[in-house]
């Protein structure tokens, strides 16, 4: 029997929603999504924490050079890859990890105390990183269903296991509407409690 386990994805960007939903004239589909993994459908139990980009998004990120300065000296690097992207010769590649800072809980302040180690020599364990930036080939807009594919697709390169992926909190297009229409109030000074 082959058993994959579950992670659960959760959005909370609400501009991703707002264009999956077409809010207003001009919003095109979406390039990007933030999201995170959580091994629950509630989130409390955090997994990993993504941006995604296709194609047309990472062509916009070198035009504005928003993604990585021209300056950087992994810049050539990173043209590279998204060239070897665009030619077929690869499916993805990672543009950034995070790490967490590592604070020490008390039990490992005091280890010297317990032990015959110097203060000197305890050495920070090392973290594996907890988000991550990917660069896809992919032409479509990143729907809630492109995601979740391409997700299940990269866990064992990225993870070392297969997993299945369920999209959690999806808000229905009424929800985002009125968020949308209440943020533009907002935006626009017209709301009556301000």
């Amino acid at each position: 029997m082959d058993f994959k386990s579950e992670k659960y994805l959760h959005i909370h960007d609400w501009n991703y929603w707002w264009c999956v939903y077409h809010c207003a004239d001009g919003w095109d589909d979406p390039d990007t999504a933030e999201f995170c993994l959580t091994e629950d459908a509630a989130g409390k139990e955090f997994f990993f924490h993504f941006d995604f980009y296709n194609l047309p998004a990472l062509h916009q990120t070198i035009r504005n050079g928003e993604f990585m300065e021209p300056e950087s000296p992994d810049y050539p690097n990173f043209l590279k890859q998204a060239e070897r992207l665009r030619n077929g010769e690869q499916d993805w590649f990672v543009g950034a990890l995070y790490y967490p800072h590592f604070s020490p809980d008390l039990a490992f302040c005091n280890a010297p105390a317990r032990s015959s180690n110097p203060l000197t020599q305890l050495l920070s364990p090392s973290v594996p990183p907890h988000y991550g930036v990917i660069f896809l080939r992919e032409e479509r807009p990143l729907s809630p269903e492109v995601l979740t594919v391409w997700v299940e697709r990269l866990s064992c390169p990225l993870f070392g296991v297969p997993f299945c992926c369920t999209l959690a909190d999806v808000p229905t297009r009424q929800t985002v509407m009125k968020n949308f229409e209440e943020e533009m109030r907002l935006f626009d000074g017209t709301n009556p409690e301000t």
